[in-house]
């Protein structure tokens, strides 16, 4: 069976539809983290810094993390900064020793394509 030559011009606007809704799609990717260090609900030795990857590029200006103690006290040594060699990648310095306890983690990440991104999570210090 072949398909008629009527139906033809269907199949080649409907394939090129699927084709710029596919390239459309990977081009409006949101920022999100692809791994965390310390991980979410570790329970680590007290780190030096919090760092992030994510999965598109990060606008610098509008990117950052903060880490704050159990009683909400902001404990990052300085502002956040996303890498300037793998834009993929950010970090914050921490103060130095940290006590035992737990630690919130806030991020808000701005892809390169203006979509924003944010979250929390938490890690142990032992």
């Amino acid at each position: 069976m072949t398909i008629s030559d009527s139906f033809r011009p269907f199949l080649r606007a409907l394939a090129t539809g699927v084709a710029a809704f596919a390239v459309a799609s990977t081009a409006f990717a949101h920022a999100l983290p692809t791994a965390r260090d310390p991980a979410p609900d570790a329970e680590v030795a007290a780190p030096t810094q919090v760092t992030m990857r994510f999965s598109e590029p990060l606008e610098p200006a509008f990117s950052k993390i903060v880490v704050s103690d159990a009683a909400g006290r902001q404990i990052s040594a300085g502002a956040s900064a996303v890498d300037a060699d793998d834009r993929k990648a950010m970090h914050v310095a921490l103060t130095p020793s940290l006590a035992p306890g737990r630690y919130s983690v806030h991020w808000n990440a701005v892809a390169t394509d203006g979509h924003r991104t944010q979250g929390d999570y938490g890690f142990i210090v032992k």
